[in-house]
């Protein structure tokens, strides 16, 4: 009887904490696309991004992968007369939001700019869940654990100074670069306590890869090393 209790119980906590969490998401969703309206150019009747310069490069990075297939090697439009190779920084971004954006047309015909707008809730929900994964095996060995992660996740939804990188029409590095920090973050903790041998390297190449994917979208993948350093 105990046991059969405990598993009724063990499954109860589990949807539980599902339902929190598509909550959760669904809070994450409705602050991040309340703005989505507004965004609409009454001059082109399509949508367009928000006021911040570095989503328009992106975007037009983005249009010229889907039109050509690839990104161009040399950027003539930026340091004019000069020019700028684009293998230098940011290069995984534009391909992220031209792919996503290939990847809404298999469902509805959007445009470009309507796909750049959604991108950073997207990648803002990946976040939300990997974030919670995160910290769900920091307290592993906590009770509460996953109490723990569901208001730790509800504040990182409503941190103000994360809501503005990450809302819809500001495809920003920070929009999909948090997603890989964490994911990181998660896949180093993991490899740290496994017991296997056989995981631990796998688990640490994972690591190892989000990092480098993070890196090829933003400069602040440093922060990787510096909380590996301090723990």
């Amino acid at each position: 009887r105990k046991e059969k209790l405990s598993n009724f119980l063990f499954k109860k906590k589990f949807i539980l904490v599902f339902i929190g969490l598509i909550i959760l998401l669904g809070l994450a969703w409705y602050i991040r696309t309340a703005n989505v309206e507004n965004l609409k150019d009454i001059t082109t009747r399509d949508y367009t991004l928000g006021p911040d310069l570095d989503p328009f490069l992106f975007l037009r990075y983005a249009k010229y992968i889907v039109n050509n297939g690839r990104l161009m090697e040399h950027d003539s439009m930026r340091y004019v007369p000069l020019g700028y190779n684009t293998a230098k920084e940011t290069r995984l971004l534009p391909y992220m939001i031209a792919y996503f954006h290939l990847f809404l047309n298999k469902f509805s015909d959007v445009s470009v700019e309507y796909s750049a707008v959604m991108f950073p809730v997207v990648m803002f929900l990946l976040t939300v869940v990997t974030f919670f994964l995160f910290v769900r095996k920091v307290f592993e060995k906590n009770k509460y654990m996953d109490l723990i992660s569901l208001v730790s996740t509800a504040f990182l939804i409503v941190s103000p100074s994360l809501v503005s990188r990450t809302i819809a029409g500001i495809p920003e590095k920070e929009s999909a670069g948090f997603f890989f920090m964490f994911l990181a973050f998660y896949f180093f903790l993991y490899s740290w306590k496994s017991k296997k041998l056989k995981n631990t390297i796998l688990l640490a190449f994972l690591a190892g890869l989000s990092t480098a994917l993070m890196g090829l979208i933003w400069g602040g993948w440093v922060y990787i090393f510096v909380s590996i350093a301090l723990f």
